[in-house]
């Protein structure tokens, strides 16, 4: 059940249909992995791509192998059958950083909350104390860097909904001393904090009284205030409070799918870009393409209306009936539309690779579908006209640039 509450955290499907899609989604991919590289046009340039990533750093911004490994329990120092993430496939795909998530569900108290981000930083800190050789902790930047020059892989922790902070602003000096990064403000409910862009409720036009006592605090203490999740007036209000540069950490542009809040308008990226900050692109398929979300919401309904359970055999011969005319699935293409679309709203120095593994279930890009498909998005910027410069600010060279500013801020 908590697998399947995180493949939907950011969607706005049911878990059930989710699941189905999974098996559609293997097929699409399946199709499309047939082309022989000995006969591909673009292989020189996929060389180039497996270069680039394999000589620089990359960082993702939001992967959620903590919740995933708390319901799944896994290894991830070793190859594993399920998941996006793991070391190996990571240094396949050449990532080298992590901003490892510590999720709280909008279901739990402020206490249990904090009982939930203890139990995910200690998963975090088993894998540098497990194996010291691999694995490290790390805490600013220049430990990033000073990580990847060590070949040692960096997890980085982060909170994802402010839920746990309750009325207690002294919480967010602990959350600082654990080594949280960012906090993401809100979730897929409204809290104490702020309101939530999936929550028709909103109770605070944006900010809370507390929410700004949040901020100040966060720029304080040098923890990047994330909106991700936070509905547009809070977004407005957190750039005009923060004297800090503020971070989405997974989302992508609602120019490529209208009315959909969870991405962001081109006026917000604008903004977010003014004060210095970053926009990380999220890569689930629903955020990516207003066609996917808009058959998946298609046939949900219909299974409804139908009663008809995803696991079912008539459920399951609908889907993929369905899914014989109606697209289900986008690909790196499309990914990089997003990114590219924040380059020529904002500029180059302003987004990043935010993609929300182990959050988003299969809704992925059918040509990136875990850690190992970086250089897939990589030759896609190549054939773009993307330098080996430009490229590197978006594997990690923005989001560090902006981690820095905020640490200096303090």
């Amino acid at each position: 059940m908590d697998t399947l509450r995180k493949a939907l955290k950011t969607s706005s499907v049911s878990n059930k249909v989710v699941v189905t899609f999974g098996l559609v989604i293997l097929i699409v991919m399946t199709s499309s992995c047939k082309n022989s590289p000995g006969k591909d046009p673009d292989i020189k340039l996929r060389q180039e791509a497996e270069r680039i990533c394999q000589t620089n750093l990359i960082l993702d911004s939001h992967i959620d192998w903590p919740d995933f490994v708390l319901a799944n329990p896994k290894d991830i120092s070793t190859h594993t059958s399920n998941g996006d993430f793991d070391l190996v496939r990571a240094r396949k795909g050449g990532l080298d950083a992590v901003l490892s998530v510590a999720y709280i569900s909008t279901d739990l108290d402020a206490g249990k909350g904090r009982l939930m981000v203890d139990s995910m930083l200690k998963i975090i800190r088993h894998y540098p104390e497990a194996y010291p050789d691999k694995f490290a902790v790390s805490t600013t930047p220049g430990e990033v860097r000073s990580n990847f020059s060590k070949g040692l892989f960096s997890l980085i922790p982060c909170l994802e909904n402010g839920s746990p902070v309750g009325e207690d602003l002294k919480y967010l000096e602990y959350l600082k001393d654990q080594g949280i990064a960012y906090i993401t403000l809100c979730h897929s409910k409204t809290n104490l904090i702020c309101d939530s862009n999936f929550d028709p409720e909103r109770k605070w036009n944006g900010l809370s009284p507390l929410g700004s006592e949040v901020i100040r605090e966060m720029n304080r203490l040098g923890i990047m205030v994330d909106i991700s999740h936070s509905s547009d007036s809070t977004v407005l209000q957190a750039l005009r409070l923060s004297e800090a540069p503020v971070i989405a950490s997974h989302s992508s542009c609602r120019h490529f799918v209208p009315g959909f809040e969870r991405n962001l308008p081109d006026n917000l990226i604008r903004v977010i870009a003014e004060k210095n900050g970053v926009i990380m692109v999220n890569f689930c398929t629903q955020f990516l393409d207003s066609v996917c979300l808009k058959n998946t919401e298609e046939i949900q309904q219909i299974l409804e209306s139908r009663n008809l359970r995803y696991d079912s055999k008539e459920g399951n011969d609908l889907i993929m009936e369905f899914a014989k005319t109606h697209r289900l699935v986008c690909d790196s293409k499309q990914l990089v539309d997003h990114i590219e679309h924040v380059i020529k709203v904002a500029g180059i120095d302003y987004v990043g690779l935010g993609s929300d593994f182990d959050g988003v279930g299969p809704l992925k890009p059918s040509d990136v579908p875990d850690v190992s498909g970086y250089p897939v998005i990589v030759f896609e910027l190549l054939k773009r006209g993307y330098s080996e410069d430009d490229i590197v600010k978006i594997l990690s060279g923005n989001f560090l640039r902006v981690w820095e500013e905020v640490l200096q801020n303090i």
